[in-house]
């Protein structure tokens, strides 16, 4: 019964973590608009949003997964 304890917090804190890339994602999507279209800024923007998305998808199936180990 521990085990499946621990491993909700771990599925939380995996979704906690989705959570903080989701409000880094908003920063860059905001600092996007301001940016001219065909910038260096504006690639490296779009550059670190995919990888933040990627994360973010990542975190949330990790917390999919563990918890549906949970139920």
């Amino acid at each position: 019964m521990k085990k499946k304890i621990e491993i909700r917090e771990l599925a939380e804190q995996y979704l906690a973590a989705a959570d903080t890339v989701t409000l880094r994602i908003g920063e860059r999507n905001e600092a996007l608009k301001f940016t001219l279209p065909h910038s260096k800024r504006a690639a490296a923007l779009k550059r670190e949003l995919g990888i933040l998305y990627r994360e973010r998808r990542d975190a949330v199936e990790t917390a999919r997964r563990l918890f549906a180990y949970c139920a």
